[in-house]
C-alpha cells in the first residue's frame, strides 16, 4: 500500500490497473505522526490505520469500487474474474 494526503488521477488508477498498490488517502499528515520503529497496521474492513505502537488510529478515504480490482490482481484479472473476458 502507498498512504499520501492526495494522488494524482493517473497514479490513481494505474494502481487499480496494475493491482500493485493499494491507493489509501488520509487527511492526517501521516509523515508527522510515525517514527522509525513503529508498527502500523491496515484494517481494510473499517478504512482505518492503526499505530500499535502509539495506539492511535487514523481514518483513510475508502478504496470504493477499486478495492476489488486491486483484490483480484489488476484489470485484467478482474475482468476475467467476473466474466468480462472469457477464459478458455
Amino acid at each position: 500500500m502507498v498512504l499520501a494526503e492526495s494522488f494524482a488521477r493517473i497514479f490513481f488508477r494505474n494502481c487499480a490497473a496494475t493491482g500493485e498498490l493499494y491507493p489509501w488517502e488520509c487527511s492526517t499528515r501521516i509523515c508527522e505522526q510515525f517514527v522509525t520503529g513503529h508498527i502500523a497496521t491496515i484494517d481494510f474492513e473499517q478504512n482505518l490505520l492503526i499505530n500499535e505502537t502509539t495506539q492511535t488510529t487514523y481514518n483513510l478515504q475508502p478504496l470504493g469500487e477499486i478495492k476489488p480490482v486491486i483484490d483480484a490482481g489488476g484489470l485484467f484479472a478482474y475482468a476475467r474474474l467476473t466474466g468480462m473476458i472469457k477464459t478458455n
